[in-house]
């Protein structure tokens, strides 16, 4: 079977949209096509430029960035240092700067700080500023992952199970981020289990099967169409 077999959607600038489908359906195969880490045979497109040619961190560069089903945080750098890792193009990243042009660094520096600062506080984590980053709980990793995308200024986010192995209350904070940076104009395509979740926060929703879509709408659409019940029920759910 193909992870992916003729999968084609659509994103509107500046919504949610929920990926949904069994496991095995092909969905984390679609996010590591979209964000370039695997290579497929189709056209992907991002503000009409293709994109499926790219390597993951031009893609980034291009305002589209994802976080992963397992956070992915850089263990033994505190938090603040994580953020301030995040953001292209930094002057310190040139020796040369370093050696000939330590006030433009450091200005610089001190601005990428001040900025990391304001996200830590967005999520309400600025109170974990230095803790080492391995230190965070399940849930604390994927605010951390999620603000360090931030961090890079996108204008779509790919979010990879965000409310898996989260508490209710955390769960109802990452829903309200989200609520918040959508009405900002950023969009979202984000993979989750958590139907409930996904459906409350989600313009539209698309659903995967071995591969292909096999359905697609308005969450309480979805929530009523008998295959999509089929196919997390098994036959005749």
């Amino acid at each position: 079977m193909k992870a992916v077999d003729g999968c084609s959607i659509d994103i509107e600038s500046g919504t949610v949209v929920g990926l949904i489908g069994p496991n095995g359906a092909g969905k984390t195969t679609m996010f590591n096509l979209i964000s370039g880490f695997e290579r497929g045979s189709g056209e992907i497109m991002f503000k009409g430029n293709r994109t499926d040619n790219l390597p993951p961190f031009k893609i980034a560069r291009c305002g589209m960035v994802r976080t992963f089903q397992i956070p992915r945080a850089l263990t033994k750098m505190s938090v603040l240092e994580n953020l301030m890792l995040a953001p292209t193009m930094q002057r310190g990243e040139r020796i040369w700067n370093v050696c000939l042009r330590r006030k433009k660094v450091l200005e610089q520096e001190q601005a990428i700080k001040e900025k990391s600062m304001g996200i830590l506080e967005f999520f309400e984590i600025d109170n974990l500023k230095d803790e080492y980053a391995g230190a965070l709980s399940g849930g604390q990793k994927k605010l951390l992952e999620m603000a360090r995308a931030i961090a890079i200024d996108p204008s779509m986010m790919l979010l990879d199970e965000p409310f898996a192995g989260v508490n209710p209350t955390l769960s109802r904070k990452i829903s309200g981020h989200i609520d918040e940076l959508r009405e900002s104009g950023m969009t979202f395509l984000i993979i989750e289990h958590d139907i409930p979740a996904v459906t409350k926060i989600s313009d539209w929703i698309v659903v995967m099967n071995e591969g292909r879509v096999m359905a697609e709408g308005e969450p309480e659409e979805i929530k009523r169409r008998k295959d999509v019940l089929d196919v997390y029920l098994g036959g005749e759910g």
